[in-house]
């Protein structure tokens, strides 16, 4: 950086003169902020916008249940073919002679944690 350069633009500056600010600045400027003219909505323009959202919603409320409605309908061999496998899974299990043993797995299992055989 050269030093000299930035001594001169600091001298200019000192040699610059300061603002000054009206003793009357702010109320000079909210003066004429209230001076312009605000844009208000008609009382149509309101009913207008109310309408639009209305209708808007009206039709989509219209077509969701015009979807819902008019769905084809699954037949017998579609829904048997959507099975789900853990129902599947779930009968198999039900259907097993080792139904019983697995109902009663979680006792099994706490009794083998308070065995006496177990302690040290």
């Amino acid at each position: 950086m050269n030093t000299d350069e930035q001594d001169d633009l600091w001298r200019l500056l000192g040699q610059a003169k300061a603002p000054s600010v009206s003793p009357f600045f702010s109320r000079n400027v909210l003066r004429a902020v209230r001076e312009e003219k605000q844009e208000r909505p008609s009382l149509l323009a309101w009913f207008n916008w109310r309408w639009v959202s209305l209708a808007a919603s009206a039709c989509v409320l219209i077509v969701a249940s015009g979807v819902a409605l008019h769905r084809p309908q699954a037949t017998l061999s579609q829904k048997t073919a959507q099975v789900d496998p853990v129902m599947v899974l779930a009968q198999q299990v039900s259907t097993s002679p080792d139904y019983q043993v697995i109902n009663h797995l979680d006792e099994l299992l706490a009794s083998e944690e308070t065995s006496v055989w177990l302690d040290k």
